[in-house]
C-alpha cells in the first residue's frame, strides 16, 4: 500500500497532504474502565471499538484478557489494515457503512468511542443512531473525548496561541470540543447515566508536537503504532504513567488530557428501546438497523 507522504513544510490544514497521521497508543482510561467494569465480570466479552484507528486499544483489552472478542469499525484504509491485527474483526467504512451491511451480530457488552465525538458534525444524532442499534443497547458505552480546558490549553489561550496540528487536542480534524462538565452534559442528554469516569495524563501528552519528531519517518511509512512497540514508550507506560495518572485524578478539570466516562442507557431509554424492538406488543414493526 502506497502511504502519502506530508511534506515538511505541509500546513495540518490541508487535509489534502496526507488522510492519517496519527501516532496512536492505547488510552489508559478507556483500558482501565473496561477492565473495571466488564472483563472482570466476563473475560470472553465482546466489545464494539468505533473508530477503532489502529487496533491499540484493541491490543491492549487482549492483554488485558485474551479470550476478549473486539469489533472494530474503521473509515480509514490504512488504519483498518492495521487494526486487523489486533482486532478480531474489522469492518473498513464508517457506522452507517456498517449498518447498512445488514450485518446482525450477537451482543456486546461494551461499546468504545475513543475520541470520536469531536470530529462529528452532529454527536447527539451520532449517539442517537448507536442507541438504535440492538446489539449494543446493553451495552456499557465507554467515551473519551479531549479535555478543551487542559492546563497547558489555558495558558496558550491567554497568551492568544492557538495552532492546529497533526493530532492531539487541535488535531486539524476536531469539529467539536468538550470539558469534563460538556462532556457529561452532552451523554445525559441522550439519555445516558454516567456509572464512572476517569481521564488520561497530560504532563508527558504536552510535549506530544516534539515527541512526535521521532516517529515522523514511521508515521510517513504508515508505521501509525511506531511509539506503543518503542521502549521507551513500554518504559513510561510501566513507571511513569500510573503516578502520573494519579496525579491528574487530583483534578481532571485542569490535570486531563482525556476525559473518560462509562455509561449505561438509563432506564427510560431501555424501556422505549424495548418498546419498539420486534415483537413487543407496542412494536410499530418497522424494521430495526
Amino acid at each position: 500500500m502506497i502511504v502519502p507522504r506530508v511534506s515538511s513544510g505541509a500546513l495540518p490544514l490541508d487535509l489534502g497532504t496526507s488522510s492519517y497521521t496519527y501516532v496512536e497508543r492505547p488510552n489508559p482510561a478507556i483500558v482501565s474502565l473496561l477492565s473495571k467494569h466488564v472483563l472482570a465480570f466476563k473475560t470472553h466479552a465482546r466489545v464494539l471499538d468505533v473508530g477503532c484507528g489502529c487496533g491499540a486499544n484493541a491490543r491492549a483489552f487482549h492483554e488485558r484478557s485474551p479470550a476478549v472478542s473486539v469489533v472494530g469499525v474503521e473509515p480509514n484504509p490504512r488504519a483498518a489494515e492495521l487494526a486487523r491485527l489486533a482486532c478480531d474483526e474489522v469492518f473498513q467504512g464508517t457506522m452507517e457503512q456498517w449498518r447498512a451491511a445488514g450485518t446482525s451480530p450477537a451482543p456486546f457488552d461494551a461499546l468504545v468511542l475513543s475520541d470520536v465525538l469531536e470530529h462529528m458534525v452532529d454527536p447527539i444524532a451520532f449517539i442517537r443512531s448507536l442507541q438504535a442499534l440492538e446489539p449494543v443497547r446493553d451495552a456499557l458505552w465507554i467515551v473519551s473525548v479531549p479535555n478543551y480546558a487542559v492546563w497547558y490549553n489555558r495558558i496558550a489561550t491567554v497568551f492568544g496561541l492557538q495552532e492546529y496540528r497533526w493530532s492531539g487536542l487541535w488535531d486539524r480534524t476536531h469539529l467539536r470540543f468538550f470539558t469534563r462538565r460538556t462532556s457529561q452534559q452532552l451523554l445525559e442528554y441522550c439519555g445516558l447515566s454516567i456509572i464512572d469516569e476517569a481521564c488520561t495524563p497530560s504532563v508527558v501528552q504536552s510535549a506530544a508536537p516534539a515527541l512526535r519528531k521521532w516517529f515522523e519517518r514511521e508515521v510517513q511509512r504508515g508505521e501509525h503504532l511506531a511509539m506503543s512497540e518503542s521502549r521507551a514508550y513500554k518504559l513510561y507506560r510501566d513507571w511513569v504513567e500510573p503516578i502520573e495518572s494519579r496525579v491528574c485524578q487530583i483534578w481532571p478539570e485542569l490535570l486531563g488530557f482525556q476525559h473518560v466516562c462509562a455509561a449505561r442507557l438509563g432506564s427510560q431509554d431501555r424501556l422505549r428501546n424495548h418498546a419498539d424492538s420486534p415483537g413487543s406488543a407496542t412494536s410499530s414493526g418497522d424494521d430495526q438497523t
